[in-house]
């Protein structure tokens, strides 16, 4: 059979850039993680997060409580009771909180989205078009960084967009302008860190479980490590060793509020730390794309 017979025909258009590739690959990894009804579980848990807090803004911008019922419920969610606050810490912990249900979808992600390429060896079906590896790469962080921000700056934004709607003026909005930068400097750091993390681990173990057992143990060993090490030595350092920890660090560093004097002496440390890390990543990433032959 002919190729005219067979309905394939040349294309006679202008080709776009390669780059457009990676918005299509974002596209299909949402698809694959939308049809699996497990993912809708653990997104489920980080919507009841943000309805918990959207609930208490709309509580005590609408509903009018008590003064001193309105301090305390906005103190136990971490927003300031004076709309003047800048430092409104409120926004960074709802993200904190968001940490589990991260950790638990990337978990189960990473094997989805990037180690079947290598397992089931359809990376060379990418590589062989005018797809190039660091196309395939940054295709794969990006969607990564997706499924991040659709639970954490992304809801912490909407928060702050509602904070301000319900307060019937411009006010929150204009002296609070700083929060919006923060959540987005925060979310900037979140989205490198752990993409660069699951796809540089994933692209190596393959397997799920492997990616998952590894991914779990990279959070909680070292965070208990962290802590017995600093405990036994009394040395506040040690609490670099934890990826997520740094990364809290260096999201406070973001918002300007420490609750600690410690915290604010080791955060530029963390970044410097998170900084090495990802790029030891982005090395192993490269180094194993590298390795795939290509038939073009």
């Amino acid at each position: 059979m002919s190729i005219d017979v067979a309905r394939y025909h040349g294309w006679h258009g202008k080709l776009g850039s390669p780059w457009w590739a990676t918005l299509a690959m974002v596209r299909v990894a949402l698809l694959q993680v939308f049809r699996r009804k497990a993912y809708w579980i653990v997104l489920g848990l980080g919507l009841t997060q943000f309805l918990l807090f959207w609930s208490v803004i709309y509580a005590v911008t609408q509903l009018n409580p008590p003064p001193q019922v309105r301090e305390r419920i906005l103190e136990a969610f971490g927003f300031s009771a004076e709309t003047a606050a800048p430092q409104d810490s409120g926004y960074i912990l709802f993200m904190q909180r968001q940490s589990l249900v991260v950790m638990i979808l990337l978990a189960f992600s990473g094997s989805l989205l990037v180690g079947a390429d290598f397992r089931l060896q359809t990376l060379p079906f990418y590589l062989s078009r005018r797809i190039d590896r660091m196309h395939y790469i940054a295709g794969k962080l990006l969607a990564v960084a997706v499924l991040v921000s659709l639970l954490t700056w992304v809801p912490a934004l909407l928060l702050f967009i509602e904070y301000g709607m319900f307060t019937s003026s411009l006010t929150y909005w204009v002296e609070n302008w700083r929060v919006p930068l923060a959540v987005l400097a925060y979310g900037l750091v979140l989205c490198v860190c752990l993409s660069l993390l699951l796809v540089a681990l994933s692209a190596w173990l393959q397997r799920a479980a492997p990616i998952a057992v590894t991914w779990s143990s990279l959070f909680t060993f070292l965070a208990l490590l962290a802590e017995y090490l600093r405990e036994e030595t009394g040395q506040q350092a040690w609490a670099l060793l934890d990826p997520w920890r740094d990364m809290r660090y260096v999201g406070r560093m973001c918002f300007g509020v420490f609750t600690r004097q410690s915290q604010e002496a080791l955060a530029p440390w963390a970044l410097l730390v998170l900084g090495v890390l990802c790029g030891a990543c982005l090395l192993l990433l490269v180094r194993r794309v590298r390795a795939v032959e290509v038939v073009e």
